[in-house]
This record gives C-alpha cells, sequence and structure tokens, in this order.
C-alpha cells in the first residue's frame, strides 16, 4: 500500500497537488507531526530526513535543502531556510545555469553541496537562515528568530543575530548531562506521555538560570 502511496506523489508534479495528497495522508496517520508515510516521501523524493514528532518548516521543501537531516521532537517555525551550496565566486558567471543540472545546460554538478545534522529538541525560530558552512546543530540548541546561522551550534546554546552569536546555555552542564542520559526523544508519543512526570525532574527550579 505505501508503495502505491509513494508512486501517487512521484507522479504529481504540481505542487498545489502534492500538497493537497500530504494532507490527505496526514489526516489518516494521525498528522504532520506522526505520519511515517510522510517521513518516507521527503527522505525518498527531497532528500529530507524528518524525525519523530518534527514539525512546521522542515516539511517545506522550497526553503530547506536536500541532505538536510532533523532529529525527533524539533521545532521548526515557518520561513526557515537550509542552504547546502554557494554561488562560485571564482566561475565567470554566479548563475545557477552553469552549476546547477536541475537547468539543464551541465549534466552534473559544478559546486560542492553540504549536508546539515540537526538534533533532537531543536527549536529554530522564523526566518532563520542556515547556511552551507554549517554542518551540525546539536541536541535541545535554540536559534533565534531571523537568526543567521554561520557555524556550527553547540547542544543547548542559545544562539541569536547576524551572524549567529552566543546567548547562553538553556541548562547547567549536570542538568545537561542527565537530559542527554535519559535518551527521552527516542520515546513515542504513548510513552512519552507515561513519562513525563519523571522527565520533568530532569531539570530542578533552581538550575534553570543563564549559563555563559
Amino acid at each position: 500500500m505505501q508503495s502505491f502511496i509513494l508512486m501517487i506523489y512521484r507522479v504529481l508534479f504540481y505542487r498545489p497537488f502534492r500538497r493537497i495528497f500530504l494532507l490527505f495522508i496526514a489526516k489518516f496517520e494521525g498528522g504532520w507531526f506522526w505520519s511515517a508515510t510522510i517521513r518516507n516521501i521527503f527522505k525518498l523524493y527531497h532528500g529530507i530526513d524528518v524525525g519523530y514528532g518534527t514539525y512546521g518548516g522542515a516539511f517545506d521543501t522550497t526553503k530547506i535543502a536536500g541532505g538536510t537531516v532533523f532529529g525527533n521532537y524539533c521545532s521548526i517555525a515557518p520561513n526557515v531556510y537550509v542552504f547546502n551550496g554557494n554561488h562560485p565566486l571564482a566561475f565567470f558567471s554566479q548563475h545557477p545555469i552553469f552549476y546547477n543540472p536541475k537547468i539543464g545546460f551541465v549534466n552534473e554538478e559544478q559546486i560542492p553541496r553540504t549536508k546539515l545534522i540537526i538534533g533532537h529538541d531543536v527549536w529554530i525560530g522564523a526566518n532563520a537562515i542556515i547556511l552551507p558552512s554549517v554542518s551540525r546543530i546539536g541536541n535541545g540548541a535554540v536559534i533565534g528568530a531571523g537568526t543567521v546561522v554561520t557555524r556550527d551550534v553547540k547542544p543547548y546554546e542559545v544562539v541569536a543575530g547576524n551572524p549567529a552569536r552566543h546567548i547562553r546555555y538553556r541548562f547547567a552542564p549536570i542538568v545537561i548531562d542527565r537530559i542527554e542520559k535519559s535518551l527521552w526523544w527516542f520515546l513515542t508519543k504513548d510513552e512519552l506521555q507515561k513519562a513525563t512526570p519523571s522527565l520533568c525532574k530532569l531539570t530542578h527550579e533552581n538550575e534553570i538560570r543563564s549559563f555563559e
């Protein structure tokens, strides 16, 4: 059945039709947060790997470059851009007709393409831009709205600005260690509901403060 669904998506070249088809799938698989079929479609046809529970702008193929991997339970706001290549400054021309085979002028890619790995429970604010120089965004990181990210972001680091600058870490190292060891992001939504009371104890009120 799933192979038939994947075939239908492949033949729907018109983007609005594909969107309607995805909405139909989401309705019958519990929504965009959980649909396994939608995730298979994005990985197979767009090269975008979206983790379980991740939602929002991660599903925008017009803005997220192929080769991007999202971890589980990420919150991705609208209009987040992930770029995987730059216009070639050393070429006689910077127009994509001379380096992008999708346009049909050249047979092979003429510029290097990068891949971005985004950890679990990452929050990326609206209108953030992630440049090809970024290869990894760590678990629990926060990228402020409108931020231009030019370097890797460490786990649980909060960054903002243009270019992105370090604001603080979300927790003390001892708290980060507890959260990392819990591996809570591998739980299903049903398992997570049962585990929430104990998970909330990973962070204590007197430990939630700014750490430079």
